[in-house]
């Protein structure tokens, strides 16, 4: 009966409750599309570098990340590859072997970095990346590059670019490949200096036989990382190694990513405060027009209390229908934007591409996210009903009923 009187209540002045579910639906609509935006911009950065770079988790040979060298790289064979896959949460298991060369085109030339993998398991992900040519095979010998390489050496598909570099023990790496596909990335750094080569091709150019530089993992959920670190790190391995995860091998990143949130967290908190001044302005508009009202039902008798009682639950139900609304509304834009992204405007496509972030608006659907923010404005409506409350406990009906 109290929620049915309530309902009631709420619609006696429609102006006003209006603009009150308006004021909760303004919040969780934009908090909501801020902080989906924002997550959707680290998971794109995040997502950039591990497909790239590390994995979700890498093992390489003890010392191999402080150097870096071709020197000491891991040897390996099918049944430590076989182990590693077996594990829990363990999706796939990509050897790579990293290097870097001298590349040159006619008069021009340039280092790079070089990436020897197996194109059919590799986490690059190959053929969505790729603009033209075909993606390469574990047994070609031919190699991809970036959009931006292909554009300063003016190369195209069939074309070859000659590589030289230092192999292993320092053997002479020196070779000319055709060029079978160009890649697209988002981050400019991989676009310009990335050579990717299949495995069995980069371990003859350097000469390392059947020797990697790293095994990245990719794990089914990347939050459980630190329950597969330490069982990759027991594996009988045929040489010493070492384990990292993601958050050790891009540190920098990660951190720049926290201190940003910190950033959108504190506007977030300052669209709270202005809505909840919101909020509690209509309720002071509330309280005071209903303030005769609050007097004569004092007056005849009624239960301060359960009066205060039937404001609360107004006040809940406004609340309930402001914060249903906004995510009703802000949801089917969340998900459009996780399906299919909208590319930013052409003079912010560079910025973003320079942070390694993909130029385009990509929100998470996260419903954990989603209902924090709509249990925080809900808090926020119930939390200013403490005005009415204390209305009506101190009200003196004699003076409320004065027109």
């Amino acid at each position: 009966m109290y929620f049915k009187l309530a309902w009631r209540n709420i619609w006696r002045n429609k102006r006003r409750s209006l603009i009150t579910i308006g004021s909760i639906l303004f919040a969780v609509f934009f908090a909501l599309l801020m902080r989906s935006f924002q997550e959707g911009m680290y998971e794109m950065m995040i997502d950039s570098m591990v497909s790239v770079t590390t994995g979700h988790l890498q093992v390489h040979k003890e010392g191999y990340w402080d150097d870096r060298s071709i020197d000491n790289t891991l040897q390996i064979d099918d049944k430590i590859l076989q182990k590693l896959n077996s594990i829990d949460n363990v999706s796939r298991t990509c050897p790579r072997i990293d290097s870097y060369a001298w590349l040159s085109s006619e008069q021009l030339g340039r280092g790079a970095l070089i990436i020897g993998l197996n194109p059919e398991v590799d986490v690059m992900e190959l053929s969505d990346k790729l603009v033209n040519g075909k993606v390469i095979g574990i047994e070609d010998r031919s190699i991809m590059i970036g959009e931006g390489m292909a554009e300063y050496f003016g190369l195209g598909v069939g074309d070859s670019l000659v590589m030289m570099g230092q192999g292993f023990h320092a053997q002479t790496a020196a070779a000319i490949y055709p060029v079978s596909g160009i890649l697209h990335f988002g981050n400019p750094k991989f676009s310009d200096n990335l050579v990717v080569m299949p495995l069995k091709l980069a371990q003859e150019f350097l000469s390392t036989e059947n020797r990697v530089s790293s095994i990245l993992i990719e794990l089914d959920d990347i939050t459980t990382y630190a329950e597969a670190k330490p069982k990759l790190a027991t594996l009988a391995y045929q040489e010493s190694v070492d384990v990292l995860d993601y958050t050790e091998m891009i540190p920098e990143v990660l951190q720049a990513i926290q201190a940003d949130r910190i950033g959108g967290k504190m506007f977030i908190g300052i669209l709270y405060i202005i809505i909840s001044f919101g909020i509690f302005g209509t309720i002071m508009m509330m309280t005071a027009e209903r303030r005769y009202e609050y007097g004569v039902l004092v007056a005849i008798g009624m239960n301060r209390f359960k009066l205060f009682m039937i404001t609360l639950r107004e006040s809940v139900l406004i609340a309930l229908v402001g914060v249903v609304m906004g995510f009703i509304l802000v949801f089917p834009l969340l998900y459009r934007m996780n399906t299919d992204p909208m590319p930013f405007a052409q003079d912010q496509m560079d910025a973003f591409r320079s942070f390694g972030i993909e130029p385009a608006y990509y929100a998470v659907i996260d419903l954990q996210l989603c209902f924090e923010h709509m249990l925080i404005i809900f808090c926020i409506a119930m939390v200013v009903n403490i005005y009415p409350l204390i209305k009506i406990m101190t009200l003196r009906p004699v003076e409320a009923m004065r027109i």
